[in-house]
């Protein structure tokens, strides 16, 4: 036994070893039931983050006492039983606090629930010695309380940074000894500077426990606790054994190809994250595309577009390597995954391995098809801490590379998250931007080519971005379609140019554009009727525009919905002809009012002999038809020049005026008609008036 005398104490060497031993078994389980935390979510998680917290704050609580009974002298001594389940109360609970905020993904997360243990610990250490009572006083030093304070949230905190930070699976034995090294040394610290003298004066009181009683119950208490909790991670580690094995179950799922599914991936996904956090190594999935097999199925068929699936996936299935995990996930799509702590030259090399099984000609019957597979991969948890983004990350990287060139390889960059966010906010606002008054309507003149008069104009949408400014209709209006925004949108524009058109600020005939969003829907010329009667604009000087590929998608209603509009008096132009389909059964089935010459080929005139002879082929079929031609894009006198000896009837482009908003308008019609009024307009040489903007 220890003796008491006048100075500092003298341990009982086997309780301190005793109570060494039990917080480091008691925090080691502790940690391991924080790993699991940090690696699930939700009602889990916390049930976890109890359990650690409980497991570890017993630990803490019975190290502390422990160590204090080494210190026990020969007099009598015991402690207050409401100081001492309030050290219970407070290991628990401080260690749940610094767990949870030690298990978030912010920067610092894992020092700071660090030192809010390490806090828990001293206030633990000072109410345990402060409900010892002993026959005699205590006096404390001010250097061991300083010494105790930096070990105490220096040392803790860097245990909760190891278990939340782990450069190697030891990582996490290596914060339990750090934990329990922390509760020893920080006790010697405070106690070896403490100086207690004997006072046979000084009487114990009765209500006290006695030491030699709380010694049993705290070792008893505390094996139950840590019995339980070591229980529950064998009993976790036995679920997860079995999962892994219901999980090489399922591994035959795909019926065609025997490769997994997608549910089996989730499942090793899953898995596999966990296991990577526990064993600090890194976990890189993978999608892989197979680039054109569609256009396989078209052209010899699906059965032999399904034996070739079987061929490719037998020859990825060959390539594989311990630790890693390839599956289905329907069509031509493939997903894999690779555990590793070499990430990203372990993942690269995988990825290589992959495309060049497609190196090797894949044999169809008699016919040899070489093909390529576009792969995208990204890490866990370098790219993603969490895991269920990281195999999405994956696909915006394989995506990202097959719109470069098909058969990349493409590792996935944050720059790629940010520009996918950035369309993301862009196709959010864009549903928005009728209803927050951001688009403009700007108008490009029509002239007849023969005099030059203005017969009308064109109206062209614009959106204005309360921060990016004016986006481009090529960036906008894809995203507007896809999400069907485009459909309140073009009801907009359809309104806001009858109604200029209307009041009498343009001109002539206005053109408007329709989407082919809005073909799809069947009240679209029950819808112009209503914004034709509520603007009171006259049938006859509105035109609508449509390209061949919007009424191809569904001939027989688009040339339905045409011939509705048509028997309204609206005039219908056939946009863009030249670059779709161009197929004359379109211009025989439905007489549009105008044929619209694609800009392409006006641009090229008159010195391309070939864009000379496509243009002139174009304007005698529109006149074999009786169908007017309209040539966009003229920009020189001398393409003017060219399609009005030909005979093509109307134009527009940047020699006559640019597409000009509604204000600017009037000085645009007063500059073009200047030109046209000009008599050198139709003279060789003469110089291209643009308004201005």
């Amino acid at each position: 036994m220890s003796q008491a005398v006048n100075g500092s104490f003298a341990y009982h060497q086997m309780l301190v070893l005793v109570a060494g031993s039990v917080c480091l078994f008691g925090t080691w389980v502790g940690m391991r039931h924080f790993a699991r935390a940090r690696a699930t979510t939700g009602a889990t998680r916390y049930g976890w983050l109890f359990m650690a917290s409980v497991g570890t704050g017993a630990a803490l609580w019975a190290s502390t006492f422990i160590s204090i009974l080494a210190l026990d002298p020969l007099l009598n001594s015991g402690f207050e039983p409401v100081a001492t389940g309030a050290v219970l109360v407070i290991g628990i609970v401080s260690c749940l606090i610094g767990f949870e905020i030690g298990s978030r993904h912010f920067t610092l997360a894992p020092e700071i629930g660090g030192f809010v243990m390490g806090i828990g610990v001293l206030a633990m250490h000072f109410l345990g010695l402060k409900a010892w009572h002993i026959a005699g006083t205590v006096q404390w030093n001010v250097y061991g309380i300083v010494v105790t304070f930096v070990l105490g949230l220096g040392l803790s905190a860097l245990s909760v940074s190891r278990a939340n930070r782990p450069v190697t699976r030891y990582c996490r034995h290596g914060a339990a000894i750090v934990l329990a090294f922390m509760v020893c040394t920080m006790h010697y610290a405070l106690t070896v500077t403490t100086i207690a003298t004997p006072d046979a004066s000084i009487i114990v009181p009765s209500y006290l426990i006695p030491a030699d009683m709380l010694g049993f119950a705290v070792v008893g208490a505390v094996l139950l606790v840590m019995g339980s909790g070591f229980s529950t991670y064998l009993i976790d580690l036995r679920t997860r054994t079995e999962s892994a094995d219901r999980i090489h179950q399922l591994s035959f799922n795909d019926t065609m190809t025997g490769l997994p599914n997608r549910i089996a991936f989730n499942e090793r996904l899953s898995f596999d994250a966990a296991d990577a956090h526990e064993k600090a190594h890194k976990l890189a999935a993978f999608s892989i595309d197979i680039d054109g097999f569609k256009d396989i199925n078209d052209v010899f068929g699906h059965s032999a577009g399904d034996l070739l699936l079987i061929e490719v996936a037998s020859r990825m299935r060959g390539v594989l390597q311990p630790g890693e995990f390839l599956a289905r996930q329907s069509g031509d799509e493939f997903l894999g995954l690779q555990m590793s702590g070499n990430h990203p030259h372990d993942a690269q090399a995988f990825a290589e391995r992959i495309a060049a099984v497609f190196a090797r000609p894949f044999q169809l019957g008699e016919q040899a098809v070489t093909l390529t597979a576009s792969i995208g991969f990204s890490v866990f948890p370098t790219d993603t801490p969490e895991r269920d983004q990281v195999l999405s990350n994956a696909k915006l990287a394989m995506h990202r590379g097959k719109t470069r060139q098909r058969g990349l390889i493409c590792k996935y960059l944050r720059e790629m998250d940010d520009g996918a966010r950035a369309q993301r906010a862009l196709s959010r606002d864009v549903q928005m931007a009728a209803g927050r008054n951001e688009l403009e309507l700007h108008y490009q003149l029509q002239t007849t080519l023969d005099n030059g008069r203005i017969c009308g104009a064109e109206a062209l949408m614009r959106w204005r971005h309360p921060k990016r400014g004016m986006i481009s209709p090529a960036e906008f209006i894809p995203l507007a379609e896809e999400s069907e925004a485009i459909i309140p949108m073009g009801e907009w524009a359809l309104r806001t140019a009858c109604r200029d058109a209307a009041e009498g600020r343009i001109p002539g005939t206005i053109a408007v554009n329709l989407s082919p969003v809005q073909f799809s829907r069947d009240d679209l010329a029950e819808t112009i009727h209503a914004i034709l009667l509520e603007t009171g604009l006259s049938p006859k000087r509105l035109e609508v525009e449509v390209t061949e590929s919007t009424i191809m998608s569904d001939q027989a209603r688009g040339l339905h919905i045409l011939r509705k509009l048509k028997a309204m008096g609206i005039s219908v132009a056939m946009d863009d002809f030249g670059t779709g389909y161009s197929s004359l059964a379109t211009l025989h089935a439905f007489p549009f009012d105008k044929i619209k010459l694609d800009q392409s080929f006006v641009k090229r005139l008159p010195s391309d002999a070939a864009a000379a002879a496509i243009v002139r082929t174009v304007l005698a079929l529109g006149r074999s038809l009786g169908i007017p031609v309209l040539a966009e894009g003229i920009e020189t006198a001398a393409q003017w020049d060219f399609l009005a000896r030909e005979g093509c009837a109307k134009g527009q482009g940047y020699l006559f005026a640019k597409p000009v908003g509604l204000t600017q308008l009037p000085a645009v019609i007063e500059a073009a008609s200047r030109f046209a009024d000009d008599e050198a307009w139709s003279m060789p040489g003469i110089e291209p008036v643009i308004a201005a903007a």
